[in-house]
């Protein structure tokens, strides 16, 4: 099995690669943000424990991640996609030490593209599908293509919090990927290729085997 971890600032396409390697290839996509907001829509314990940092765009403290990565791993995946996992150096230690890593692939993308993507992003309040207006838009701007449900936008896709988002990636994040490099497991891949480019660079540099 074959343990990735997915780096880059949010609106570089994490999410879209992960969703192929899961349709495609049969990997487990372990988006760590979905999981915490999954949590604090259902009031679990640690949903509300972990609220007033999610409200507030701060990261979650790791006590709270460890735990929800260890309840929601899936041994039986051909793999695991760790999408918004780890985030800081002591993450990685942690996973280091219980999850080993293959790769970790770092989605490289300017600040100014990410915040462009991330305002454009809408998802329906009737069945969650996600849209983003620039790269996959709906028919209609403001309702779902499935259920005809008004197309919101996030109250974490605001300008506001989408730049201190990236601004703790710079601080808190960046240095995993010296962290990966001096291990020999960074895969570097440019985010501005069209999804399908990507997506060849990324088995190719995984070495699946299709």
């Amino acid at each position: 099995m074959l343990n990735l971890v997915f780096l880059g600032i949010q609106g570089s396409g994490k999410g879209t690669q992960a969703g192929l390697l899961k349709t495609k290839h049969g990997f487990e996509h372990l988006n760590m943000g979905a999981l915490l907001r999954q949590n604090m829509a259902q009031k679990t314990q640690i949903g509300l424990q972990i609220a007033k940092y999610m409200l507030a765009g701060e990261l979650v403290p790791d006590n709270f991640i460890f735990t929800l990565i260890e309840k929601n791993l899936h041994p039986e995946a051909r793999g695991i996609v760790f999408d918004g996992f780890p985030r800081t150096l002591n993450q990685a230690e942690f996973m280091e030490e219980r999850i080993p890593v293959n790769y970790a692939v770092f989605f490289d993308l300017d600040d100014e593209t990410a915040i462009k993507r991330l305002t454009a992003r809408r998802v329906c309040q009737e069945c969650k599908r996600d849209y983003n207006l620039l790269i996959k838009p709906p028919k209609d701007d403001n309702y779902c293509d499935q259920c005809g449900g008004k197309l919101v936008q996030r109250n974490d896709d605001h300008k506001e919090a989408i730049i201190r988002r990236i601004n703790i990636f710079h601080e808190q994040t960046r240095p995993l990927i010296d962290f990966f490099t001096k291990r020999n497991k960074l895969i570097h891949i440019d985010a501005l290729d069209k999804p399908d480019i990507i997506h060849q660079k990324l088995i190719s540099g995984i070495k699946l085997k299709l």
